[in-house]
């Protein structure tokens, strides 16, 4: 027969991890700026180095396309697509994507767990319940 497990949290740990796990969500958010510009500084340098790859002829170009939109109405400008195929080790690896946290979750993560500390900051109990823990969990 199985154990039942019983768990004892004490309510001021809880509330000390869940002021972390919230402060961890501000810094989180507030650094999507910083993180984004530097994708797009990297991005940019990446950029270029392909640009001047392609210029030195160290590439080849393996299609053209052009891009004739009819919203386009500036006839003196033509676009085109190249896919050009660069020679193994003269390209790093492209800069990777930052993961985004939106303003929405940040802003339903933070509702919730400052309702979660309200609603601990006003239990008179010492410990947690095990159905409390659970709920709370996600957000450690």
């Amino acid at each position: 027969m199985a154990k039942s497990l019983n768990l004892k949290i004490k309510k001021a740990k809880l509330i000390t991890q869940l002021n972390k796990a919230l402060a961890e969500r501000a810094k989180r958010f507030a650094d999507n700026d910083k993180n984004e510009k530097q994708y797009e500084k990297a991005k940019a340098a990446y950029d270029a180095l392909v640009l001047k790859l392609v210029k030195s002829g160290k590439c080849e170009i393996k299609d053209l396309s052009h891009n004739d939109h009819y919203w386009n109405k500036d006839l003196s400008k033509k676009e085109f697509s190249l896919t050009v195929k660069v020679p193994k080790g003269l390209l790093p690896e492209a800069p990777k994507q930052v993961d985004t946290y939106s303003e929405y979750t940040y802003q339903k993560e933070k509702t919730a767990i400052e309702s979660l500390l309200r609603m601990l900051e006003l239990a008179d109990d010492e410990f947690v319940s095990a159905s409390t823990l659970h709920s709370i969990s996600e957000y450690l």
